[in-house]
């Protein structure tokens, strides 16, 4: 063989050899170039060519843990019966094939490994607030990660069921460990009648690519009480024209907690301790200042409404009407009586007596 034939055969020899290694490369896959892992949970990851290639080779898995590689197989599984190992997630894991005299083949593997928290709890420094203070809710989560891609989220609903939803990122609360640990976060709420009966509730939301549902533990809810003192929403200050004989209602409803008591203040220096007023009929007497107090132990709210009593004229008139036409009606009564028994009378068999002056009236005979 001359020299330029050995020099064509090594450079046919070479391309070939690449065009192999290069064929052999593109053969070279795994199962998940991505893998979302739950804390304690089984995992497996198959690495896998085509076919053998024409020369000795080595197929492997380079990884901190259970690494393993074969010389005489297709494909080989990587696999942890119980991942536990939080460095998976700072460190790659490789699927790699290796040919003598060829450069390495590599497909990369990420293996991302998440814990649910072992328990998620909200609490507040007091059971019970009085308006105007500001109120520290903490919401606890224990034992969750990874801690860098956790959100603390806090949900409110009021008791018309509207909802509101805060959420915190990492670096807003405070965390105890590197990968895995326990957080505390704190929300502050200024107490008011709005946050009377409103429910929070806090949860860990874990921001991962492929992890579907990111909520991963929520606390139980937890009702606040918020004391406040009454506000009378039905009554207002103001006067109230009547006329005698017309009805008076007053409603002193109030809404505080806890529910309030009532006080009334009448004219007359008369009390009541009911939160309305009913008169069916008023008189002159009814008139005057109502005063009405709420109160709890939070404070008291109160209300005076002036009432006027007009005169019902028109009653006064008809009465003395009524009065007189009773009293032409007797008259006229009595004029008709006595016409009736009005006449001529005859005096028969008429005798004088001198001596004894007596005089005898005969039977009177009308004629």
């Amino acid at each position: 063989m001359t020299v330029c034939g050995m020099f064509m055969f090594v450079v046919m020899l070479g391309v070939y050899a690449e065009y192999t290694h290069t064929d052999v490369c593109s053969t070279l896959t795994v199962s998940h170039d991505s893998l979302l892992v739950e804390y304690g949970e089984p995992v497996k990851v198959n690495c896998s060519i085509s076919s053998k290639p024409s020369s000795h080779f080595f197929l492997g898995w380079e990884s901190q843990f259970n690494a393993s590689q074969t010389d005489s197989e297709t494909s080989l599984v990587w696999r942890a019966p119980s991942l536990t190992e939080w460095e998976v997630n700072r460190r790659e894991m490789f699927c790699y094939l290796s040919v003598p005299n060829t450069e390495q083949c590599k497909r990369k593997v990420r293996l991302n490994l998440y814990k649910r928290p072992d328990s998620v709890k909200i609490s507040s420094e007091s059971i019970v607030w009085s308006e105007g203070q500001m109120m520290k809710l903490k919401c606890e989560i224990e034992n969750v990660g990874p801690l860098q891609n956790l959100n603390v989220q806090w949900t409110r609903v009021d008791q018309n069921n509207n909802t509101t939803v805060t959420e915190m990122p990492y670096g807003s609360f405070r965390a105890f460990g590197e990968e895995c640990g326990n957080v505390t976060s704190t929300l502050t709420v200024s107490a008011s009648h709005d946050e009377d009966e409103v429910q929070y509730q806090c949860a860990g939301l874990l921001k991962l690519e492929q992890l579907q549902q990111l909520q991963v533990g929520s606390s139980e809810p937890l009702k606040l009480t918020v004391h406040y003192k009454p506000t009378i929403t039905q009554l207002s200050s103001g006067t109230i024209s009547l006329t005698q004989g017309d009805e008076l209602v007053l409603n002193c409803s109030a809404h505080g907690n806890p529910s309030p008591q009532y006080f009334w203040n009448l004219p007359g220096n008369k009390n009541l301790t009911t939160s309305f007023i009913f008169i069916n009929s008023v008189k002159s007497d009814d008139q005057g200042q109502y005063i009405c107090t709420a109160y709890n132990d939070e404070g008291s709210d109160s209300v005076t409404v002036v009432v006027n009593v007009a005169v019902d004229y028109k009653l006064i008139i008809i009465a003395v009407c009524a009065a007189v036409a009773m009293v032409l009606l007797a008259k006229l009564f009595c004029i008709c009586c006595r016409q009736a028994h009005t006449g001529n009378y005859i005096l028969k068999n008429l005798t004088s007596h001198r001596h004894d002056a007596i005089i005898a009236l005969s039977h009177m005979d009308q004629l």
